[in-house]
């Protein structure tokens, strides 16, 4: 929705497309979605989209070698033997 609305720029105080934009998911951004976004991008020439999910701000965390956050990988229960059905 955001890429229909215009914004008001304040630089050249003029109202405007948005032409850049940061798509940040806690989850998964699919691939269907990626390129869904995009071929409404390219369709008014405006392609500069950058896209962060999950796995992609883990990522982040440990080329820049900080310690994840708490609750980033689900805990792993070894106790429980119960085969699931």
């Amino acid at each position: 929705m955001m890429i229909g609305h215009q914004i008001f720029d304040p630089e050249i105080g003029k109202r405007v497309l948005v032409d850049h934009a940061f798509i940040v998911a806690g989850g998964e951004i699919t691939k269907q979605a990626r390129n869904w976004i995009g071929e409404k991008l390219d369709a008014t020439q405006r392609a500069q989209v950058m896209f962060m999910d999950r796995n992609t701000i883990l990522d982040l965390f440990v080329a820049s070698n900080i310690p994840l956050p708490a609750g980033a990988i689900p805990a792993v229960s070894l106790l429980n033997d119960d085969i699931p059905f």
